[in-house]
């Protein structure tokens, strides 16, 4: 799930749990609003009736002659419910209503004539009779009253109810709103980062672009350079044996031969390094990976490297190690990269110098160390030494496509190995190829 549509679904549900959220809420008020409508008029209506009710009890005990007891009862029974009409809430709303007054004195009057204290029952019972009239004209003038007072207070219940709608709706609107934004903003930076992206990825591709018009350049440059002086010799040698007027000798043409041979081969070998750093470039080169004598692979190097350069032969020394040392490599490969550094290590030097060829093992790794006492290499050149056609300072003069160290760097890595280069103690260069150690 890609960020934008999460954030898009942590929105939705925002929105959704506030919607949910203000259902609730307009539930609630309805029910609260319908709570008030039926219990609004109970509190008085039942004062009212209660009070009645005893106004009524009493007028019947007088006129039924009850006991004294009886009406006693009664008649406390009513001052109560008159003393509730007299009391803080119950006298404030009588007093709005404007009945308090017409209510006020009957507890009062009919103590006048309280039968506890042998009041005139006769009397009494006018009084009650009038006291029940006056509470049913001041009962229907206080419910008339309570009725106009619950129907405002509904009224403002009900547009605070439409007030809280409206602003949770507007809540809602600016929530969506600002999801809407969130999105559209997330959506433009989405859009940034990816033209970021991907006009990154057209420089990278441009720079690759430069960097291989320019190698091509170099390489063309290179090869005009290398093809010219072998050709050179080659058609010195036939201009030399093809001269008119002269016969050529055996040791000549002899001579002319292993000279031709020799611009041949570098020629040939300048072809192969372009041919292997091509492949390397498309990725067509797979190492086979076997268990070799690493000491082996060395010696069969340098008798190959004495056979096309008998004159060098005697300068390198091989140095055995002292148990076998298996690597797991490609034969043709690492004879490629050995072939290169033992042949850099000869063209470098000076001519009566020695060149070692150790091979031993040490945490896991086979290497071989090739040691020259030639010139070296300063900080600045060992530090692109592995660059293409990078060649160390003064080294113009010999023969060579500034392909072979790179070429040989890349064939190790690709058999999970390193070529690296050190000064060598005394003077001199040290090249060091590392493979990973296999089992004999």
């Amino acid at each position: 799930m890609t960020p934008l549509r999460a954030r898009f679904l942590g929105m939705g549900g925002l929105v959704l749990v506030c919607l949910g959220l203000l259902g609730l809420a307009a539930w609630h008020l309805v029910a609260l609003e319908r709570q008030m409508r039926i219990s609004a008029t109970e509190n008085m209506i039942w004062i009212f009736g209660q009070t009645q009710a005893e106004a009524l009890h009493l007028a019947l005990a007088l006129s039924d002659g009850a006991d004294p007891a009886a009406v006693g009862t009664r008649f406390d029974l009513l001052l109560s419910r008159l003393g509730l009409l007299d009391q803080g809430p119950q006298r404030r709303f009588l007093q709005a209503a404007g009945v308090f007054d017409a209510l006020s004195g009957w507890t009062a009057t009919l103590l006048d004539n309280d039968p506890a204290a042998g009041g005139d029952r006769h009397a009494l019972a006018n009084d009650v009779t009038r006291l029940i009239a006056t509470l049913r004209g001041s009962a229907s003038l206080a419910m008339s009253h309570e009725w106009q007072e619950q129907a405002a207070h509904l009224d403002r219940l009900g547009h605070l109810h439409r007030l809280a709608l409206m602003a949770v709706l507007v809540a809602a609107m600016a929530g969506l709103g600002l999801a809407l934004i969130l999105i559209d903003r997330e959506r433009r930076l989405m859009r940034a980062r990816l033209d970021r992206i991907e006009a990154e990825r057209l420089a990278h591709a441009l720079d690759r672009e430069r960097e291989l018009s320019e190698n091509h350049r170099q390489f063309a440059d290179l090869i005009a350079h290398q093809l010219r002086t072998p050709l050179a010799v080659i058609d010195s040698a036939m201009h030399r044996l093809t001269r008119q007027g002269t016969t050529a000798s055996a040791a000549l043409i002899a001579e002319k031969a292993a000279v031709s041979r020799e611009a041949v081969a570098r020629l040939v070998s300048l072809s192969d390094t372009a041919l292997m750093m091509s492949r390397l470039e498309r990725d067509a080169i797979q190492p086979r990976l076997r268990g070799h004598d690493l000491h082996e692979l060395a010696q069969t190097c340098v008798e190959t490297l004495a056979r096309s350069r008998p004159a060098d032969a005697a300068r390198i020394t091989v140095i055995p190690p002292e148990t076998p040392v298996t690597a797991g490599c490609d034969l043709s490969l690492t004879s490629e990269i050995l072939s290169n550094l033992i042949g850099n290590a000869l063209s470098y030097a000076p001519p009566e110098s020695r060149v070692e060829v150790a091979v031993g093992a040490d945490h896991g790794q086979a290497w071989c160390r090739i040691s020259d006492r030639g010139p070296g290499m300063s900080a600045a050149d060992l530090a692109r030494a592995f660059d293409r056609f990078r060649r160390g300072a003064g080294q113009g003069s010999v023969p060579g496509s500034g392909l072979g160290l790179t070429l040989a760097r890349h064939l190790a890595r690709l058999q999970g190995g390193e070529v690296t280069l050190a000064p060598r103690a005394g003077g001199g260069l040290t090249a060091t190829l590392t493979l990973p150690r296999a089992a004999p």
